[in-house]
């Protein structure tokens, strides 16, 4: 039932986040880059709907400043200790006739869907649609001592390309955990992902469109 609750809930939030076109934090000239990132500022009824169906959720605004970029990509990667197992989401959404000055969020959603699994969807929220993908995949064990989440908070730059994290999860029995989401190189990965288990949350913008399959685009 929650399932069918978390596709009505996401539906919902593209409706209530389209209309809010105009709420975009204007960029100081000192920003470089392709794009800007930040955690999306909802609003207290946005967040009562993701926290509604949802075990995990996490929204960001993205500004684009190059129109030379065709596509965002969002994708999630499950690590265990340090090494990629496997990679949960994976969509391209187009980005036509998006321009600087419109509203674009990134939606991630994350609930429990039976014994031992657990659903995965990633969203792009624009002025004139949304895209969405969804996975079912096995479930971390829940006798973790600890769950913990952290990313990016403040506008962050990035540009046509490059890999910008935005969250990660961990599960861990260590007693220390560091979050960070400035991973450029394939030691910051590593370094980020030594636990038992580990989510990178991320976004990509690229210049040619259809390297991959639009999923439920409306």
């Amino acid at each position: 039932m929650r399932l069918r609750a978390l596709t009505v809930i996401l539906f919902l939030l593209a409706l209530v986040l389209t209309a809010c076109s105009d709420d975009t934090k204007p960029v100081g000239p000192d920003k470089k880059g392709d794009a800007t990132i930040a955690e999306a500022d909802l609003t207290d009824f946005d967040k009562k709907l993701m926290n509604l169906a949802t075990d995990m959720s996490f929204a960001y605004d993205i500004q684009l400043h190059n129109q030379e970029a065709k596509e965002l990509q969002v994708t999630v990667e499950h690590y265990q200790n340090g090494e990629k197992v496997n990679e949960i989401l994976n969509m391209a959404s187009g980005l036509k006739n998006v321009k600087p000055s419109d509203n674009l969020k990134v939606v991630f959603l994350r609930q429990k869907a039976g014994e031992g699994q657990e659903k995965w969807v990633g969203s792009v929220i624009r002025a004139n649609g949304s895209s969405s993908v969804e996975n079912t995949v096995e479930a971390p064990s829940d006798d973790y001592a600890s769950v913990s989440s952290g990313g990016i908070s403040s506008q962050t730059s990035f540009t046509i390309g490059e890999r910008q994290y935005a969250s990660t999860i961990i599960h861990t029995n260590q007693h220390s955990v560091s979050q960070r989401t400035d991973l450029d190189t394939d030691e910051a990965i590593k370094q980020a992902t030594d636990y038992e288990d580990v989510y990178l949350l991320s976004v990509r913008l690229n210049k040619q469109q259809g390297k991959l399959k639009k999923e439920a685009e409306r």
